[in-house]
């Protein structure tokens, strides 16, 4: 794999995500308690022997910088191995955030052009998958292919949210529509390229120069290839594939590690993360008081525990104390779940305290939230970094608590509430 360099698209804003994507990139979310949803597709490349990677960041990169540092986690660190952040920069030719996909990856051109490479792989860093990318380039230089996408085969939930190709016998791409609001298709792409070097740093190019592009590989680089006739192959494939583009898609993610059996294996699919990150470093082993109970949970170090945890994930740090109950929950790093309160289908992103006695996530789940309806109508209440939540505090379904708030002691907010 010498002769490939990886890049990795890492920097958008998701506003599906909410307030959990409010004050980080979406790549450097949490998931399953210590990761970050971009350890999975680092841990992939790692597991390729893919050793130059560049990661694309436009969007409150801090968070990314700090948990990806240097590489060494993925063993992307040394005389021949690179893991380095790409951010928009001004020069004397290029000035400019990034515009779309295709363009961060045009900006960057002379990070590939350093290494010489036959083959460009283009990745989404927000998905939740195992995959040796060895046999997909093989795949597209059996097929002498111009590009290979990664597809998996329909259905999907909400398939109109994807591109939707459809494949020959010998796997050539016929058709591709993005977005499209009648499925006709066989095939949804999972974000996943390779191009041959010199052909994508072509197309990029023209790109470059259309005033009515989008500067999107899914809305122009692709559409343009099939309009060529060029050497497009599909590579199928049907291992799990983890969209978090939703509040719920993401929590159901999430519970999967709890499940059982589960369909992620983060042993068995060798996923690394940062282990000196701040957040994650320093801490003791978990600490299971006499009081404690727990059930199809996966818990942290650091984090103690003398209430009952069910079906749910602890991050590093987090204290449930005695009489206490978190269910169907994900809980971020130093959480505090004080006496006797009861957390059930939250999202609780760092930091927060949650006052003795209180309820979280109670209440009739057929009320969306009444700033955000679509995103925020499965139930699950998410709230925001630093808050504190007083004592006897009631909360309901889909509510959210933007970053930073206070809930006063005794207060009530209703199921689809928010406090901004």
């Amino acid at each position: 794999m010498k002769n490939v360099v990886a890049m990795v698209l890492a920097g958008g804003m998701w506003s599906s995500l909410g307030i959990l994507a409010e004050r980080r990139a979406k790549a450097a979310i949490p998931f399953g308690g210590m990761y970050r949803i971009i350890d999975f597709v680092l841990s992939n490349l790692m597991n390729s022997d893919i050793e130059r990677v560049g990661i694309l960041a436009q969007y409150r990169p801090a968070s990314l910088i700090d948990h990806v540092g240097i590489g060494a986690s993925w063993d992307l660190f040394g005389r021949s191995r690179i893991a380095q952040i790409l951010p928009p920069y001004k020069g004397q030719d290029d000035s400019d955030w990034y515009k779309g996909t295709a363009d961060a990856v045009y900006q960057n051109l002379n990070f590939i052009q350093t290494y010489d490479s036959d083959y460009v792989l283009v990745l989404a860093g927000e998905n939740v998958y195992s995959l040796d990318y060895r046999d997909v380039i093989r795949y597209h230089r059996e097929k002498g292919a111009d590009c290979t996408l990664v597809c998996r085969p329909l259905p999907a939930p909400h398939a109109e949210r994807f591109g939707i190709l459809s494949l020959d016998s010998d796997g050539k791409v016929t058709a591709y529509e993005e977005k499209p609001q009648t499925i006709s298709g066989d095939y949804y792409s999972a974000g996943i390229y390779v191009f041959n070097t010199e052909s994508l740093i072509k197309r990029l190019t023209a790109d470059a120069k259309l005033a009515d592009s989008r500067h999107n590989f899914a809305n122009d680089i692709i559409p343009d290839m099939l309009r060529d006739q060029a050497n497009f192959y599909g590579y199928p494939f049907d291992g799990y594939w983890g969209y978090c583009g939703t509040v719920d898609e993401y929590w159901q993610a999430n519970m999967e590690l709890v499940n059982e059996p589960s369909a992620i294996d983060l042993g068995g699919w060798g996923i690394r993360t940062n282990l000196e990150d701040r957040n994650v470093s320093g801490h003791q082993p978990p600490l299971f008081l006499p009081t404690s109970r727990t059930q199809q949970a996966l818990i942290a170090s650091g984090c103690r525990i003398s209430g009952t945890v069910e079906r749910s994930i602890l991050s590093p740090g987090v204290v449930v104390e005695e009489g206490a109950v978190v269910r169907d929950s994900m809980i971020f790093h130093e959480c505090v779940i004080q006496k006797d309160a009861l957390v059930e289908q939250v999202i609780c992103d760092k930091d927060v305290l949650i006052g003795a006695g209180s309820q979280i996530g109670v209440g009739e789940s057929s009320t969306p939230n009444e700033q955000f309806p679509e995103a925020y109508s499965s139930g699950i209440s998410v709230i925001g970094k630093d808050v504190h939540i007083g004592k006897q505090v009631k909360i309901g379904k889909n509510c959210l608590i933007y970053p930073g708030r206070v809930v006063q002691d005794n207060e009530e907010i209703q199921s689809g509430g928010v406090v901004q």
